[in-house]
């Protein structure tokens, strides 16, 4: 017969083995858990990364915006213009009437006498006619401008009468005056219907007389105002 504390340690014996044999019993009953591990295959070469994770980086301060600088201005250059072509210069002779051997000779002849040499620039209907000069103690040139039906002009300038201011100035009647190119002397009629004569300086070494025949004294005045100064050059 067990006495009363022997009793107790085998109530706590079975007590123990109970709990035992509970503790084993759960034990066995719980699930081994099971690790599974994937493995991804790699991206292509060509796709884009995805992130695995995102984080809030907070975006750095870059200070106040800076005001706009205002556009420097574009200077305007003005276009340099073009420098003008000036047009040939005009030969010296070129308002003599007739051709250019004609001009040629007129400038020859401003060159080689002392005299003040002019030449005829004849209006429509009239031409040149013919010219001659004189070399030596005197010289003189002589030109002729024809007309229609006959109407004539001629010019002679230089010594071509020494005689005296009487002489070489043959007229009828004074009309007054006229020109002579840039020079002014008498106007004249030779006699009824024998035509004019204007003289400038007669009897010297630089005299001038233009006598027109079968011509109007307008027209005639007309031509002699327009004779042409050729230039020494």
């Amino acid at each position: 017969m067990l006495t009363g504390s022997r009793k107790g340690l085998v109530r706590i014996a079975a007590a123990l083995a109970v709990l035992t044999l509970a503790v084993s019993a759960c034990t066995a009953a719980a699930p081994k858990p099971t690790v599974i591990y994937k493995y991804i295959s790699p991206l292509p070469a060509t796709a884009t990364p995805v992130p695995l994770f995102f984080t809030d980086t907070p975006t750095p301060s870059l200070g106040p915006t800076p005001s706009p600088v205002p556009a420097t201005p574009t200077p305007v250059v003005s276009p340099t213009p073009s420098p003008s072509v000036s047009a040939s210069p005009t030969p010296p002779g070129a308002a003599c009437s007739g051709s250019a051997d004609t001009q040629a000779f007129f400038v020859a002849e401003a060159k080689k006498l002392k005299f003040t040499v002019y030449c005829g620039h004849v209006p429509s209907g009239w031409h040149f006619e013919s010219a001659s000069d004189t070399y030596g103690t005197h010289n003189k040139l002589t030109a002729t401008y024809q007309g229609k039906s006959g109407a004539k002009v001629v010019l002679q300038e230089g010594a071509f009468c020494l005689s005296g201011a009487s002489a070489c100035s043959p007229h009828d009647t004074v009309i007054g005056s006229a020109k002579f190119g840039n020079l002014t002397g008498d106007l004249d009629s030779l006699g009824p219907g024998a035509g004019f004569a204007i003289y400038v300086n007669p009897g010297t070494t630089s005299g001038y007389t233009a006598t027109g025949t079968s011509v109007s004294q307008s027209t005639f005045v007309q031509i002699a105002a327009a004779l042409y100064l050729v230039p020494k050059s």
